[in-house]
């Protein structure tokens, strides 16, 4: 029987992996020194804590009317603590279930109690949520099962990759915004690793992967150009967001830049898209030239004018209708408000929103042209190997 032979990582991909250690540790350290101490509101009195649910002793549940059909009232339960000050306790917790908080649980179900503690006062326990710990790591664990089943080694680094891009996002940008670092700045530095990171792992080091790493980088400045001039023309900045009175506060205490918050998310939101692109493109027009070593600059960038403008299409929808469908909840509640069409059109919120699919969108598109281009520069020079 043939067994399934698994071959070891490159030399390229162990010196990627290398360099992306790196700047785990070098992260690692960044948090260290730059402990993100300050929250707005913090209470040592109040934890949350896993449980599960041993019994319900009461309750009193009516139906909601159609279309919900949601039970409303309260249960009484009994939860046995999986951890926290009352580990290994049972305890009574009044469940009340409205149309805002409707967490009905049953004998056996996980939850998660919101324990308040306050000293010289008796302990206050409600039940915040489900437990979705299982769940949560189910799906994920799914999800890259099958990056790894139909992608195989790809997979694998597509994975790697997308868990440094989290880490990354989370445990780099976050903590330099929050901490008073240039927005900018600091955004670029992460889209910068991000680049580097997925397309030298999934790609190795080679032209194709060197045309679409500058194309990428060429897309972003796009971006940032097309976000300066929408900005000045619209008259955004991230003082129009949403929570903005939260972000004060933390501004007048770290030294968090607001007006250029805005600008991460356009660059963040809009750099997959066009990573996606230019590597699509660069890797056909490479593998053109690898089947027909005569072809010329011009056919090059012919052909990749010609690819980009079949994948643009697509690619343009996907990231309206993405940004359409967060947003589509806020409309819902906006058309229910009566508000009208002139009204709605120059609300912050409509604003922001056309800013980043629109400034994505056109990042994508024009990054076809950079991406064809450059390819014709770099590819037609030889035929041989990259």
């Amino acid at each position: 029987m043939n067994r399934l032979k698994i071959r070891p990582p490159s030399k390229a991909s162990m010196i990627v992996l290398a360099g992306m250690a790196v700047v785990a540790v070098l992260v690692v350290l960044f948090q260290m020194q730059n402990p993100m101490d300050y929250e707005i509101y913090s209470s040592e009195s109040i934890h949350y804590d896993k449980g599960t649910v041993t019994a319900v002793t009461a309750q009193s549940l009516e139906q909601e009317p159609a279309p919900s059909n949601r039970l409303l009232g309260t249960q009484t339960v009994e939860v046995k603590m999986k951890n926290g000050q009352y580990k290994d306790q049972t305890i009574t917790i009044e469940n009340v279930l409205s149309t805002t908080h409707n967490i009905q649980v049953k004998p056996g179900q996980s939850v998660i109690v919101k324990v308040d503690s306050p000293q010289n006062a008796q302990p206050y326990f409600t039940i915040y949520n489900y437990d979705r710990t299982i769940g949560i790591v189910a799906i994920v664990a799914l999800f890259f099962l099958l990056l790894m089943v139909v992608g195989r080694r790809k997979g694998v680094k597509s994975m790697l990759g997308l868990a440094f891009t989290l880490f990354l996002v989370v445990g780099l940008l976050l903590p330099m915004i929050y901490q008073g670092y240039s927005p900018i700045l600091s955004s670029l530095l992460v889209a910068v690793l991000v680049t580097l990171a997925a397309m030298l792992l999934l790609n190795g080091p080679s032209k194709k992967t060197l045309v679409a790493i500058l194309s990428t980088g060429a897309g972003l400045v796009i971006s940032a150009a097309l976000y300066g001039v929408f900005t000045a023309i619209l008259h955004l900045s991230g003082y129009q967001m949403e929570q903005v009175e939260d972000l004060l506060l933390v501004s007048q205490n770290t030294g968090l830049k607001i007006g250029q918050v805005l600008f991460v998310g356009v660059l963040i939101s809009s750099l997959g898209a066009v990573m996606d692109m230019t590597m699509s493109i660069a890797s056909s027009l490479y593998e053109m030239k690898q089947v027909s070593p005569g072809v010329t600059k011009g056919q090059l960038v012919k052909s990749g004018m010609a690819i980009g403008r079949d994948m643009i299409g697509t690619m343009c929808e996907t990231l309206i209708l993405a940004f359409v469908g967060t947003a589509l909840t806020t409309m819902l509640v906006l058309v229910s408000y009566g508000i009208q069409f002139d009204q709605l059109l120059s609300s912050d919120y409509i604003a922001i929103e056309l800013l980043h699919a629109v400034t994505g969108s056109m990042a994508v598109v024009l990054s076809v042209p950079a991406t064809a281009l450059l390819s014709g520069m770099f590819f037609a020079k030889s035929a041989g190997k990259s």
